[in-house]
């Protein structure tokens, strides 16, 4: 049987306790930065060229980036929950807004390998920092363009959103089912989007460790949008 519902997992915030592009800067970008971060928040300018910005304000190489991020880690009880879904054979990817080299680093010193990972680009290129942004859509002023990488992901399954930030927003109004944190915990209730408020993913596994049936349930009485 086929699971029913696609699993949008956001990263930085959501996986990790805390921003890990928001931690790089505060170390190692000019000051600028914040003043970039304003006119994002503000919907002045998108996250795109938000990251562009930052990003060239950025005087470190790849390596020394990746060196810095290590000393952050993933919530502990994100191993088990992807390896849950694994077992229930739901599919699932991270969406992130952050870049897939970082968010890789970060797996794979938990030893996670190989989970599906839909992030923006960071490399260097003659001995400075590049991006790129696969996901981006012109008619979306995101990075990364979270509601079309889903429905491509998804096909005609329900969508589960797992997030905390505003890079999850738009998305949350598409969701069957909403797990947040932070930011997106307020805006859900502001908008009167069915949520539930989770501290680690221990909390969001009991949901998926139900008999499917009961699962398939649940997301039948909570409105899907299109």
């Amino acid at each position: 049987m086929k699971a029913p519902y696609f699993v949008a997992i956001d990263f930085d915030g959501t996986v990790t306790d805390v921003d890990i592009i928001d931690a790089i800067l505060q170390k190692f970008a000019r000051p600028e930065w914040s003043e970039v971060e304003t006119l994002w928040e503000h919907g002045i300018i998108g996250s795109r060229e938000c990251l562009e910005r930052q990003m060239a304000m950025v005087d470190r190489t790849l390596a020394q980036l990746l060196d810095y991020t290590d000393r952050f880690s993933i919530d502990e009880t994100f191993g088990d929950f992807v390896g849950l879904l694994e077992d229930r054979q739901i599919p699932f990817a991270i969406v992130s807004d952050g870049f897939h080299v970082m968010i890789e680093r970060l797996l794979e010193n938990a030893g996670l390998r190989g989970l599906p990972i839909i992030a923006n680009g960071l490399w260097e290129n003659q001995g400075r920092l590049s991006t790129a942004f696969p996901y981006a859509d012109r008619d979306c002023n995101a990075a990364n363009c979270k509601c079309m990488a889903v429905q491509d992901l998804s096909k005609d399954r329900s969508l589960i959103l797992i997030g905390d930030g505003q890079s999850d927003f738009c998305l949350a109004h598409k969701a069957g089912l909403v797990f947040t944190k932070k930011k997106l915990t307020a805006y859900c209730q502001r908008h009167k989007i069915p949520h539930f408020p989770f501290d680690n993913f221990a909390e969001v596994a009991r949901f998926f460790d139900i008999k499917r049936a009961e699962a398939v349930s649940l997301l039948s009485v909570i409105s899907v949008k299109d």
